[in-house]
């Protein structure tokens, strides 16, 4: 009975660790996928096989099992590389980075369509009783 009880305790231990290990396995995945490796700042760290993006994915799991906010993580790389180092920017650039590109399809659209309008509007045809005709 003993044997029976202390089996159920550590497969108990083991799920939760599991479940734990889980969760921050997808949180050290998110937090790479937020940042530009720093080395040709064309992908995320979570993806780019240089040294660096392998040194800040080891460096990020560390900062994560220590118990360290994602804003904490975050705040750290743009101390040391700036706001480069996001893959989005926050705030005011944040939404005219989403903004700018709407708007410019809209109005190019919107000319798109007067020009068409134009082109295919009928010309005033000549008319010999008109008003420029000599009598």
């Amino acid at each position: 009975m003993r044997n029976k009880a202390k089996f159920i305790w550590v497969a108990a231990a083991l799920l939760a660790a599991a479940i734990a290990w889980g969760q921050n396995s997808g949180r050290i995945r998110a937090l790479q996928e937020k940042l530009i490796a720093p080395c040709c700042w064309s992908e995320s760290v979570a993806m780019h096989r240089s040294e660096v993006a392998a040194e800040m994915r080891a460096e990020i799991a560390r900062m994560v099992n220590e118990g360290r906010s994602d804003r904490e993580i975050l705040d750290f790389y743009k101390a040391k590389y700036g706001t480069r180092i996001l893959m989005e920017p926050e705030g005011q650039l944040r939404l005219w980075a989403y903004t700018i590109p709407i708007v410019a399809s809209i109005l190019g659209l919107a000319l798109v369509v007067w020009i068409i309008r134009r082109m295919v509007k009928p010309q005033p045809e000549n008319s010999p009783g008109g008003a420029g005709a000599v009598s």
